[in-house]
């Protein structure tokens, strides 16, 4: 049996002097009006699991107001053992996770132990958004599957901030460039690797899960480096090498970097046309809805965890054909805890085996 969240304890969280959850196996639906706290329990239960917030806070803000800090701990069980997974907050925004009592370092020790899915109304918007939306959807699948992903990422991440920095200055030793653009390349295609493999996976699944959804189109997602245009050979580094020197006049004009994995673009072609430019809203919608349910295939045959799924406020954001497949999916055997101001949204079906949690 897989494992599955049985308790959350909040205390100065957010709006929460003290909370505490007891999800089913199955759906638990928050019901509740607007601005009364349906949110911060999502959150809290992201944090806890990917170590990532969908509000994308300062920390800081996070405890309750007049509080010295806030603590977050959830126990999950299965596979006839039980882990607790904790984060504690201070007023000061410092973020200390620990797992069963343990005092973890390092975020990569902690990311999907207990993997999650997250699906909210911004998350609809994905198809026209920028890119970085869109490449933080794959990264977010493959923290959770990978240490080596969320220590790759991190690592290329940081030499980009750090060259960034050096592109900004007036002068600066050409020697120090010359190595950090080495290092820049090396972890950058290590990373790339990793994102390719595992967009290639997701790919496959939202393409499936579209057909599912609808048969009037074809879908195809297409990933498109940041260092094509140079040429892609079976030496992605002497590509990457090639790209950067070739940009470098416009990069210390620009001081900033314009090619590497994170400037890389990810598209969705409906029939071959590109769905950011031609989809309509629902179209739209329905692609980003495809992907979700890609997200929780993939981390659950490559991670052989079936993932919590987490659905906030987005049952009002979607048609009732949208609605019945999102509910498809909550009723194959997938912990789900579902926000919403009205039950009505949901089947009778469904309301009738979920644990409703009423919040005023």
């Amino acid at each position: 049996m897989p494992l599955k969240l049985t308790r959350l304890w909040l205390n100065d969280f957010r709006s929460y002097e003290a909370l505490e959850l007891e999800p089913g196996d199955g759906v638990t639906i928050v019901v509740g009006p607007n601005a009364v706290g349906k949110t911060n329990i999502i959150e809290a239960i992201q944090l806890l699991t990917s170590t990532v917030s969908l509000r994308n806070p300062q920390w800081l803000d996070c405890v309750r107001w007049g509080a010295p800090g806030a603590h977050l701990k959830l126990s999950a069980s299965g596979d006839k053992r039980t882990t607790e997974i904790s984060l504690g907050i201070s007023s000061a925004g410092r973020r200390t996770y620990a797992v069963n009592g343990n005092v973890r370092r390092k975020l990569s020790e902690v990311t999907g132990i207990v993997p999650s899915v997250v699906f909210s109304p911004d998350d609809l918007r994905m198809v026209k958004d920028s890119a970085e939306r869109r490449r933080a959807a794959i990264d977010g699948v493959g923290d959770q599957l990978s240490g080596t992903y969320l220590v790759l990422r991190s690592e290329y991440d940081r030499l980009v901030k750090q060259r960034n920095a050096l592109l900004k200055e007036a002068t600066f030793n050409e020697g120090v460039m010359d190595a950090l653009e080495t290092r820049l390349v090396e972890k950058g295609t290590a990373f790339s690797t990793h994102r390719k493999r595992l967009f290639a996976r997701l790919s496959k699944e939202v393409t499936e899960a579209h057909s599912r959804l609808t048969d009037r189109e074809i879908l195809r997602p297409t990933y498109e480096s940041s260092w094509a245009k140079w040429g892609i050979g079976e030496d992605e580094e002497a590509a990457f090498e090639k790209a950067l020197l070739s940009s470098r006049v416009e990069e210390r004009a620009r001081r900033t970097t314009l090619v590497g994995p994170h400037r890389d673009e990810v598209r969705f072609l409906l029939d071959g046309r590109d769905a950011r430019v031609y989809a309509s809203q629902g179209q739209q919608r329905t692609i980003a809805l495809a992907w979700k349910l890609a997200e929780v295939s993939v981390i659950t045959s490559v991670g052989g965890q079936p993932p919590i799924l987490l659905l906030d406020d987005v049952m009002s954001e979607l048609d009732g054909s949208r609605r019945q497949a999102l509910t498809t999916l909550v009723g194959e055997s997938i912990q789900t805890i579902v926000t919403t101001t009205n039950l009505g949204y949901f089947e009778s079906d469904v309301v009738d085996k979920a644990r409703v949690v009423e919040l005023a």
